[in-house]
């Protein structure tokens, strides 16, 4: 759930907290005055019971909006700590931990739902060369560069992640394999027709992919050591291509 969507279930739940504490202390503070006033006159007992009505009314949101208030800072430092967290701190994608979590429950409900779930495991071709050539500040801004060109050009839906250093992953609902190589060509194309320009130079880089769909009892370690194997054989075989897990 992003945080918008959390902001806003909590603003709910405050509001209807919020109410509940005002009607709750302006029926306690009426019926208390109601039973200690039985014996003043009636103008008294009228004045009386005015003020417990209107005293709860003025004081009680006063202090309710200040407890909002710092629930709400809580709130916003919780998400601040849970994002980085599970966030790459360079690209700003899930990381390995939040892949790996978010991963296995994908899995787990694509095998509920009897749905296939596919994973890319992404390489940049020859990246020491950026590092060598350009600098490493160049070779960060190129990993910037390609995480955001495969979140542009991922599904909607996929979980994109940077497992560390050059690697990157992205994991999808497909139909069948062949949606997933459509998929991941795609993610190919859109990096080598791409280009970092870095202090004036122009910085091109390419990847290699290796494909893998889930099967019946698989992990989510063993979905990625197939993907693995096939990033292997696609760098193995020139690189800048996409190959299928066997």
């Amino acid at each position: 759930m992003d945080q918008r969507n959390v902001e806003r279930d909590f603003w709910i739940e405050q509001l209807r907290l919020a109410l509940s504490v005002i009607v709750c202390a302006v029926v306690f503070a009426v019926s208390v005055t109601w039973f200690t006033t039985a014996d003043l006159d009636t103008h008294s007992r009228t004045h009386a019971l005015a003020l417990s009505f209107g005293l709860p009314l003025a004081i009680v949101p006063i202090a309710q909006a200040m407890a909002i208030r710092l629930r709400l800072r809580l709130l916003r430092l919780h998400l601040k700590f849970r994002k980085l967290a599970n966030s790459d701190d360079l690209t700003g994608l899930a990381n390995r931990r939040s892949f790996t979590e978010r991963g296995a429950a994908q899995l787990e409900a694509s095998r509920a739902k009897n749905s296939l779930s596919g994973l890319i495991l992404i390489d940049i071709d020859w990246f020491k060369q950026v590092n060598d050539s350009h600098g490493h500040e160049a070779g960060d801004e190129t990993l910037t560069h390609v995480a955001q060109t495969l979140i542009h050009a991922a599904p909607p839906d996929a979980l994109v992640a940077r497992l560390g250093g050059e690697e990157f992953t992205v994991m999808c609902k497909v139909k069948d394999i062949v949606a997933l190589s459509r998929i991941a060509e795609a993610l190919r194309q859109a990096t080598e027709s791409t280009c970092l320009i870095y202090r004036g130079e122009v910085v091109r880089v390419t990847i290699s992919l290796g494909l893998a769909t889930g099967r019946a009892d698989d992990t989510l370690s063993a979905l990625l050591s197939r993907a693995d194997k096939a990033l292997y054989d696609a760098k193995n075989c020139g690189r800048n291509r996409c190959t299928l897990a066997a």
